[in-house]
């Protein structure tokens, strides 16, 4: 692919990350032939499957009657953008949420935790918290919802070559047990 702007469908990125086949992540990027076009690398997209679904109780319970909410992160989507004045890559994407209104979600509005991860390798090199809002209007029991953009800026295109960028959830201590205990399909 050829230009300073480009997006598209990827691939599951290794063996440590299953990525659901409805997931769209971005695609390396490059210059091609005799294109005066800068090459440049555009980092993977991905979620992270460890996180990519959170269980909400009521403290001191997993029974069903206790489920607040069970969320899914649904995908990824975007693009990278050279900005070669800065000699760097902005990537840009919109992640896809799902959630049940639970039995024992009496406010009928969420607020899921969700990160956003830059690593190389083994080594995460920054993290960002955030929160979808999430409503259930009359008596929906799954609601759809898209985060805002979120952009991240990478500097040294070369130095980005083993860069990876995760999403999911922030999960707590005890819903990474449940996570552990309950996979998802």
């Amino acid at each position: 692919m050829t230009g300073p702007k480009n997006s598209g469908k990827g691939t599951a990125m290794n063996h440590a990350l299953a990525l659901p086949p409805i997931l769209l992540t971005l695609l390396a990027l490059a210059g091609c032939g005799g294109d005066p076009a800068p090459k440049f690398y555009c980092p993977n997209v991905a979620v992270l499957q460890q996180t990519s679904q959170l269980n909400e109780f009521l403290p001191s319970s997993e029974d069903i009657t206790a489920e607040v909410t069970e969320a899914h992160v649904t995908g990824v989507a975007g693009a990278c953008t050279l900005q070669p004045s800065l000699h760097a890559v902005r990537v840009s994407f919109q992640i896809g949420f799902t959630a049940t209104n639970g039995p024992a979600n009496k406010a009928n509005a969420l607020e899921l935790p969700y990160f956003v991860s830059v690593v190389r390798g083994d080594q995460i090199l920054s993290k960002q918290l955030y929160h979808i809002p999430v409503s259930f209007d009359g008596n929906v029991s799954i609601a759809g919802v898209t985060s805002k953009p979120v952009s991240v800026e990478l500097p040294d295109l070369r130095m980005n070559d083993g860069t990876q960028i995760l999403v999911g959830f922030q999960l707590s201590p005890e819903q990474e047990v449940y996570a552990m205990d309950h996979p998802s399909p």
